[in-house]
């Protein structure tokens, strides 16, 4: 038996430069029965015991073992244990009897009053199953007054779940262990004087991982380097977790080195051996320098420091066979889905022909889920003599810089595409035209039958460009004609993904250009063609184009279920295109039915992500319908910045048709803020002349400038003009069968005639409108596209004139914006707020449509007293503006019910 001054029954002593780590020696000092320290040598859990030590140790009784290898003998390690309590209770009897010294302790630990702590460092000297079971019926049969702590590097044998469920466990495991940037930076301190900068603190940090050993070592490195690792660090490594490792677990260590991540399947490959997966556990198990990456313990990397000592050894043992494990790594990581890594292993063997052939398996999983920018970062990596040599990767680098419209590019490599196909035409040609030269009856068919199949892949290289050339020329709105039937004449049968993206892109130019037959005939061919298939980015965007078909025909409802629809089938999956595109679609869908809270925490989950998106038009959307919340909430200053930026993309993007919707939405916001000069100023900036005659009324974006300009119209008193112009904007939308675009107008022209004193022809356009919604009502985005629509609604619904009333639920959810609901009986009629006789004789005049300096010539008072006089008016009647000070005092019968006259403005 040791003596009791033996350094293995007392405490460790600290290392000569200590960090203190108060809140560490905390969760030790203040936790349950047991505290196990698990991690790898050099993570300082000796450290931190005699920190704890130094804080708390006076004021506790503690037994202490240092465990050494005499220890993998049970019941030596018993004994000594027994001894080390013996002297902190200060018995003069020995613990203890049985074969393994454990009954007894047990016994006496179970009963002891005393508060004690046990804590035993390097317990991963106790290498013996028996041992450790007998260790933990110890801990769970000792009383409460009894507390452990543990330390080692490999996971002991204890029954962890129960003491977990019972709160009795504090697990500290290297990550916790682990030194910050700040702790770097001190320790820098205290071994030479100064601190590290806050960005070297990091890089140190991030090298070493917070790994103590890794971190003091690489501090105190004095210039000699082996393979990149610091010497001293290598040294520790070799020691610590290497020489002493057995032939087959050092195998297993030095291939799943090679892959950043490994699991026990790929370890098999590696090894081309199916049960080497068991060493999987030991290496976990002894701690070596392993993090598992998941909760199921299936993925596993080393630490980033270690597995550089691996490689180093690797590289010095076997060179040659470096290049064949990147090689079988990059075929298992293509086999099983997982192309980034498979491609960064394939370009690690230098084969470019290896490279190429993995990037055409791997491919596939990207344009599956719309991820185009990940096809072009590898593509980027192949000459363009590589790209075309494999007609998978050619055609994958054209659909990608389409859809991410790098058009420029697309345009020459589609050319560098044509000119190699002819190149191949050729080549495969000569050999057939030798063979009937020679004649040879048999001998030049025999040549030709050989061809054939060559010929059959040289049509099928050939076959796919046009499909690419008319989908470049749809997206740069090179004016082709389109109709289904030359669409569906370029689609190639072996390659559904190819026809059903050319249908897509097709079908929206047709649905922008209002053929809704011919789009709707193109997208369902496109989700026919897709049905069963993995390309759900491709039948997503099919989805959406069917659904803006239907909201366009008027189709709202099925328009709605489709996009919400998408949208329950992507909301917990990986925030990638698909999520984005459908989420997105599930904003504007919420924003539409007024359910703008929905509709803003979807904005703001999406609006960070949105550029994952090729499509211009899933980010117009998203900002759009960002913008139109702020502006519900009079937030005008971020809704202006949201629409600032997307402007400045469109405009880089070249798109007109988009940039004139953003034209509308800034006129909109400007008119809301009564800043008329400024909403001209938008036209003006987007390149635009006031006067509608001057825009080429068949160009895709007219639609849009010619709303801003009637807004404008409407917003001066302009009405006829205004009216006009919407009247022409109605009988295009009714010969295109644009169902939305009309309710849009005609909403337009009910405020437009009402404000204009024709109230019978407002109201003849209000129902009209209401029908062709199915008198569902009218959407939030018709009621903030129509400046004033919902005081006109409101009036005729107060006046019951409309022909048939929207449903009871679509007034509870429109309350905020219309403010009344026909199916609940009328409130007690409101008292009037007190006016006096001039503020009520200047509202009256107000009403007539009269301008402020025409009120103060006719009251003969001047300028500056009219205008405080509104202001009083205005502050009693809880508005803000003209138009709604007049409809309040209607309300409230202050005036009669006629809406203002068109003379002021």
């Amino acid at each position: 038996m040791a003596r009791s001054t033996s350094p293995r029954y007392s405490a460790p002593r600290g290392a000569s430069a200590l960090i203190a780590r108060p809140a560490l020696q905390d969760r030790v000092e203040y936790a349950g029965k047991l505290v196990l320290l698990l991690a790898p040598p050099g993570a300082g859990k000796s450290s931190l015991l005699s920190q704890w030590n130094a804080r708390f140790g006076a004021s506790h009784r503690i037994a202490w073992l240092l465990c050494d290898a005499r220890d993998r003998e049970p019941a030596y390690f018993f004994s000594c244990l027994a001894a080390s309590i013996d002297q902190a209770l200060q018995c003069s009897a020995r613990l203890g009897g049985d074969a393994i010294g454990v009954e007894g302790l047990a016994e006496k630990l179970g009963a002891t009053e005393q508060d004690i702590f046990v804590v035993i460092d390097d317990l991963q000297c106790l290498d013996c199953a028996e041992g450790e079971r007998a260790l933990s019926s110890l801990i769970l049969r000792s009383s409460p007054s009894v507390r452990w702590v543990l330390a080692t590097r490999r996971a002991p044998r204890f029954d962890l779940q129960r003491l977990k469920l019972d709160d009795a466990l504090t697990l500290l495991d290297a990550a916790e262990l682990a030194f910050q940037s700040e702790e770097i930076s001190a320790l820098a301190q205290l071994l030479h004087g100064t601190e590290l900068s806050p960005t070297e603190a990091t890089a140190c940090a991030r090298r070493t991982e917070g790994w103590i050993a890794g971190v003091k070592l690489s501090l105190l490195e004095r210039g000699e380097r082996v393979e990149g690792l610091n010497h001293d660090i290598s040294a520790y490594f070799a020691a610590a977790a290497w020489q002493d490792l057995s032939a087959p677990l050092r195998a297993f260590l030095l291939v799943t080195s090679v892959p950043e991540r490994f699991c026990g399947e790929l370890a098999c490959a590696l090894l081309e051996d199916d049960t080497v997966a068991c060493h999987l556990d030991e290496v976990a198990s002894l701690q070596l320098f392993v993090r598992a990456l998941d909760s199921t313990h299936r993925w596993f990397r080393y630490h980033g420091l270690y597995r550089e000592f691996l490689l180093a050894q690797l590289r010095k043992s076997e060179p040659a066979r470096i290049t064949q494990l990147h090689r079988v790594s990059s075929d298992w990581f293509a086999r099983h889905d997982r192309p980034t890594e498979a491609l960064q292993h394939a370009f690690q063997t230098s084969d470019r022909s290896w490279s190429v052939h993995v990037l055409a398996r791997c491919v596939g999983s990207w344009l599956r889920t719309g991820e185009f920018p990940e096809v072009l970062q590898w593509t980027a990596r192949l000459t363009q003599s590589e790209i075309m040599s494999c007609i998978t990767v050619r055609d994958a680098h054209l659909m990608s810089l389409i859809f991410l419209r790098q058009f420029d590019r697309a345009r020459l490599d589609l050319q560098a595409a044509e000119h190699a196909a002819q190149r191949a035409a050729d080549a495969e040609a000569a050999p057939a035209a030798e063979a009937e030269v020679s004649g040879g009856g048999s001998s030049a068919r025999k040549v030709m039958a050989g061809s054939s199949g060559i010929e059959a892949s040289s049509e099928l290289q050939r076959r796919a460009l046009p499909a690419m050339k008319l989908m470049l020329d749809i997206m740069t709105e090179a004016g082709v004609q389109l109709t289904a039937s030359s669409v569906e004449a370029l689609s190639v049968a072996e390659d559904p993904y190819l026809s059903a993206n050319l249908f897509n892109v097709a079908a929206y130019q047709l649905l922008v250009d209002k053929e809704f037959d011919a789009a709707r005939r193109l997208a369902l061919r496109g989700q026919e063609l897709l049905q069963g298939s993995e390309h759900v980015y491709a039948a997503a965007q099919s989805s959406i184009v069917l659904m803006l078909i239907d909201r366009a025909e008027g189709h709202a409802r099925a328009a709605a279920e489709t996009c919400m629809q998408l949208y329950a089938r992507t909301r917990t999956g990986r925030r990638n295109p698909i999520w984005v595109t459908a989420t997105t679609a599930a904003a504007s869908v919420h924003y539409h039915h007024n359910r703008l809270a929905q509709a803003e925490a979807l904005c703001s989950e999406v609006l960070p992500l949105v550029s994952m998106a090729p499509s211009l038009e899933n980010l117009t959307v998203a900002h759009v319908v960002a913008a139109r919340l702020k502006c519900a909430a009079a937030r005008y200053g971020e809704a202006l910045r949201l629409l600032d930026y997307l402007h400045s993309v469109l405009e880089s993007s070249n798109c007109q048709r988009l940039l004139a919707r953003v034209c509308f939405e800034k006129v909109r916001l400007w008119l809301l803020q009564e800043q008329p000069l400024r909403a001209l100023k938008v036209l003006a900036d987007c390149g635009q002349s006031f006067h509608l005659e001057d825009i080429e009324a068949t160009a895709q974006s007219w639609e849009e400038y010619a709303l801003s300009r009637v807004a404008i119209l409407i917003h001066r008193g302009s009405f006829e003009t205004a009216a006009m112009h919407l009247q022409r904007l109605c009988e295009r939308a009714e010969a295109a069968g644009d169902v939305y675009g009309r309710v849009r107008v005609e909403a337009a022209l009910a405020t437009c005639r009402w404000q204009a004193h024709e109230e019978e022809d407002a109201l003849r356009w209000m129902n009209h409108a209401l029908t062709l919604t199915d008198h569902r009502g009218f959407s939030r985005a018709v009621f903030d596209d129509v400046y004033g629509l919902p005081m006109v609604f409101a009036a005729a619904l107060k006046s019951s004139r409309l022909a048939k009333l929207p449903p009871a639920d679509y007034f509870k959810r429109f309350q905020d914006v219309l403010a009344f609901d026909p199916y609940e009986h009328r409130p007690t009629p409101e008292s009037a707020p007190v006016l006096t006789q001039r503020e009520l004789d200047l509202l009256k005049l107000v009403s007539m449509g009269l301008s402020n300096r025409d009120i103060s010539q006719r009251s003969n008072i001047t300028l500056l007293t009219t205008k405080w006089h509104l202001k009083n008016v205005f502050a009693k009647l809880g508005v803000s503006t003209r138009m709604e000070a007049v409809f309040r005092a209607q309300e409230l019968q202050l005036v009669d019910g006629r809406p203002p006259s068109p003379l002021a403005r």
